[in-house]
């Protein structure tokens, strides 16, 4: 099974993290319904929610020392709370893409 990450599509910012990481040439599967909360993701039969979604998306770019220090405790907390900050604090009040 391939690699899949759902995001909401209509979100212009969430729509432009990955069409980035496509644009690199990374075959992620999108899927265009709409999440309305958290970035979703499969990984090698396991699934992630939030920021350890994009952790995995990018340690498969090959940005490995990049994830591995977001990954440490500070810098953890800090990239979860940033996430979660953006997820359900700001990206709710965001122009939304129409359909």
């Amino acid at each position: 099974m391939s690699d899949k990450v759902y995001y909401d599509a209509s979100c212009y910012v969430c729509s432009l993290e990955i069409d980035t990481i496509r644009s690199r040439g990374d075959d992620f599967d999108g899927n265009i319904e709409d999440f309305e909360q958290e970035m979703i993701g499969w990984f090698d039969q396991k699934a992630t929610k939030g920021p350890e979604t994009f952790r995995l998306m990018y340690e498969k770019m090959g940005f490995h020392r990049s994830v591995k220090v977001s990954r440490l405790p500070i810098f953890s907390t800090i990239f979860n709370a940033g996430y979660y900050v953006f997820a359900y604090a700001i990206r709710p009040y965001l122009p939304r893409k129409k359909k």
